[in-house]
């Protein structure tokens, strides 16, 4: 009589195993697929946030040259250049932004005038900050300008920033804050 009963569980232990074995399957399909979806959406999500994050710097470089042609109007050759670099940058980010270009642009100016607003509440305590700030948006900027008249591509955003673009735009910040400060 023991034998049967053990035969019985033996039985009854592999159906349960097969059970076990087939939920497995199904859930293992089932966290492929789970796993296979939130890698596409993180994809997708890192794809839409590096457009936002360039259309973020292109905006705040458009202000920190903004700053640069309303404090140095001296220099019609520099002032002609910082005025470029604002339309470079705008333009940047309508392009980058989504829906009508019209609407982007508006959107560009109006984020842009926030921007120096902020700028102008903050300068006591980021003006350091904001300085590098240019001297990275003018690295960025010279990328541009090197392509000619019409740019045809995006350069990378500066990490390194050349002993040039450093030479040519710290005093350039260093002059032009103090004086838009007032």
């Amino acid at each position: 009589m023991q034998l049967p009963t053990h035969t019985s569980s033996i039985h009854c232990s592999r159906r349960r195993a097969n059970t076990w074995r087939g939920a497995m399957l199904t859930s293992f399909g089932f966290r492929v697929a789970i796993a296979c979806g939130l890698i596409t959406g993180v994809a997708h999500n890192a794809h839409a946030a590096a457009e936002s994050r360039l259309a973020q710097q292109a905006l705040h470089c458009s202000a920190i040259f903004s700053v640069f042609a309303e404090s140095l109007t001296n220099d019609s050759k520099r002032l002609n250049e910082f005025k470029r670099g604002v339309e470079i940058f705008t333009e940047l980010y309508v392009k980058e932004s989504e829906g009508e270009p019209t609407a982007a642009k508006r959107d560009a100016e109006q984020r842009r005038t926030a921007l120096l607003n902020e700028f102008q509440q903050q300068i006591a305590q980021r003006e350091p900050y904001l300085r590098e700030d240019g001297v990275v948006c003018g690295a960025w900027a010279e990328a541009f300008f090197a392509q000619g008249e019409r740019w045809t591509f995006v350069p990378v955003y500066p990490k390194v920033i050349s002993i040039s673009a450093r030479q040519k735009y710290t005093p350039l910040g260093a002059e032009a804050f103090p004086r838009w400060r007032r």
